[in-house]
């Protein structure tokens, strides 16, 4: 089996928004500085600028970002090539999910190194960069991934910006973890790697950088961590401006409602849009009359107080959803942002954010979308004669069609309901010759005579779907594999499961498949060992 592609728009899975952003959609056109084709990407790296000074913080905090690191050499490469001054980046980034969290985040990851070699010319280079989100707050969504169908979680309390989380606890994590992964040819390999990362003396940064280093280093991949006293000094200029003026609220208001004409809005922008950091806390600022309060029971200042906090201390600040972007692109020499439907969504409410506070925008790309089916799923879909797409139709929808075609008995009753459609017409102008009255009292006994053939059409459906049951529960197998639990399965499972089996090759075989410019969902082929794997546990 080789890979098929299905455009986005035909799975229905995908937001108008997002589908229209795709097709170049006119009236999406005021959102957005460049378009997400080549053309853009050219005309994106032309107009990139970057000040040298900024390019050497950056590259400064960077060098002290991997200073207790044994650099690959292809990230080595590219840190020395960021220090040249047409160097240009584009980058992804995300949570610091448990383990790296659903498949779509190497998806991601492998995004912008297949784009950056694109991207790259002999008198220009690009390299990749991860943005670890370190300071994003909310536990819940990154303290658990999926393993072979089986939720793993990492026990422990909210505790302010989860990069700085320890990994307390994580022993009993990575025993879990143990068995799930099972035997494999790269089984043990990775359990020793998720044990040098993880370990009770890191914090969530650090064995996030580790592990998704070991992974991706090879391709060159620098893995950025915005929570970073330096770097912050360059976004104090616009961290200042929102405090005084609240600029984010005003531009993003503005954008909203040219969205809302025909789309819905992502991130609600609120009067301030940035956090204060404290041990244990990333709260938000609230003005209150003259005074700047930080919820949870933090500081008051007046502004006066804050701009000098801001001053000596931007550590202390971190940008919301709306400004996270904004302070990338102050960082970043970068020309392309790839995201999912979602990150995009909130990147079009910035438009005129990025316009007040003039920071050019990047290119934004939507990361590929993908699933695996095994030979085994493959060959039952050819068996019920339904293709690779039927699956993203309704399932109960699925079951109804092929139920209905396979029926042994006849199971339409369009006929009948025609012919009682005119029969009742029929005894309506008999009726209204007679009496016009007469005509309310027939249309009523029509309507439930219909409605009552509407309910035996169902009764047939069903009775075929209880005939039918060995197929319709072989359909039900192969949608759950795909869509576990219902929702697209690189939502939910881990990449472990598949790399245990192939190793490093999973990465290079995705490396070729997934392609961030072909603006289509990929089905690709389950690996052998996984697919004899998956009939071992019982689930075939």
């Amino acid at each position: 089996m080789q890979r098929i592609a299905i455009p986005y728009r035909e799975t229905g899975r995908f937001s108008p928004l997002v589908t229209d952003y795709l097709d170049a959609a006119p009236g999406l056109r005021d959102f957005y500085r460049w378009s997400a084709d080549a053309d853009g990407l050219h005309a994106a790296a032309q107009a990139r600028e970057f000040d040298p000074a900024s390019r050497r913080v950056l590259c400064d905090a960077l060098d002290l970002q991997y200073a207790n690191m044994q650099l690959h050499p292809e990230v080595r490469a590219n840190l020395d090539l960021l220090r040249k001054p047409n160097t240009l980046t584009v980058t992804t980034g995300h949570q610091l999910c448990l383990f790296t969290g659903p498949l779509y985040v190497p998806f991601k990851i492998l995004n912008i190194v297949r784009l950056a070699r694109q991207q790259s010319t002999p008198q220009r280079a690009v390299v990749p960069v991860f943005w670890m989100a370190t300071e994003d707050h909310d536990r819940p969504e990154i303290d658990h991934t999926w393993i072979n169908g089986t939720q793993v979680r990492w026990p422990g309390e909210t505790a302010g910006a989860v990069g700085r989380l320890p990994m307390e606890g994580i022993d009993a994590v990575l025993a879990e973890v143990d068995v799930l992964l099972g035997p494999g040819s790269h089984a043990d390999d990775l359990r020793a790697l998720l044990r040098r990362c993880y370990r009770p003396e890191h914090d969530l940064a650090q064995a996030t950088r580790m592990f998704v280093d070991a992974l991706f280093g090879r391709f060159g991949v620098i893995i950025l961590d915005g929570d970073d006293a330096n770097l912050k000094q360059l976004f104090v200029p616009l961290m200042r401006e929102e405090l005084i003026n609240q600029v984010t609220v005003r531009s993003v208001h503005y954008a909203d409602g040219k969205l809302a004409e025909h789309w819905r809005t992502q991130a609600f922008a609120r009067d301030i849009n940035l956090f204060h950091l404290r041990p244990g806390h990333r709260s938000r600022i609230e003005l209150q009359g003259d005074r700047y309060h930080v919820l949870d029971d933090g500081p008051s200042f007046n502004l006066d107080e804050l701009l000098a906090e801001l001053g000596q201390h931007p550590e202390h600040f971190s940008p919301n959803v709306l400004m996270r972007p904004l302070y990338q692109e102050r960082i970043l020499p970068n020309i392309a942002y790839v995201g999912g439907g979602g990150e995009l969504a909130y990147w079009f409410q910035l438009k005129w954010l990025f316009q007040a506070m003039q920071v050019p925008m990047p290119v934004l790309l939507l990361r590929t979308s993908a699933a695996f089916i095994s030979d085994k799923d493959h060959q039952r879909l050819e068996g019920l004669g339904l293709s690779f797409a039927d699956l993203f139709r309704p399932q109960e929808e699925m079951k109804a069609q092929l139920a209905l075609k396979n029926a042994s008995f006849p199971t339409s009753i369009e006929e009948e309901k025609a012919a009682a459609t005119r029969f009742y017409e029929g005894l309506k102008a008999r009726a209204m010759a007679a009496d016009p009255t007469l005509e309310g009292a027939v249309s009523a006994v029509a309507k439930r005579a219909l409605n009552a053939l509407d309910t035996f059409g169902k009764k047939l459906v069903r009775a075929a779907k209880r005939e039918q049951q060995a197929p319709l529960e072989q359909l039900s197998l192969v949608h759950e594999h795909v869509f576990p639990g219902g929702g697209l399965q690189e939502r939910r499972e881990n990449f472990m499961p598949w790399y245990v089996r192939e190793g490093p090759a999973f990465f290079d075989r995705l490396l070729s498949d997934l392609d961030p410019m072909d603006p289509r969902f990929s089905i690709l082929p389950l690996h052998a060992e996984v697919e004899q794997t998956i009939r071992e546990s019982g689930d075939e």
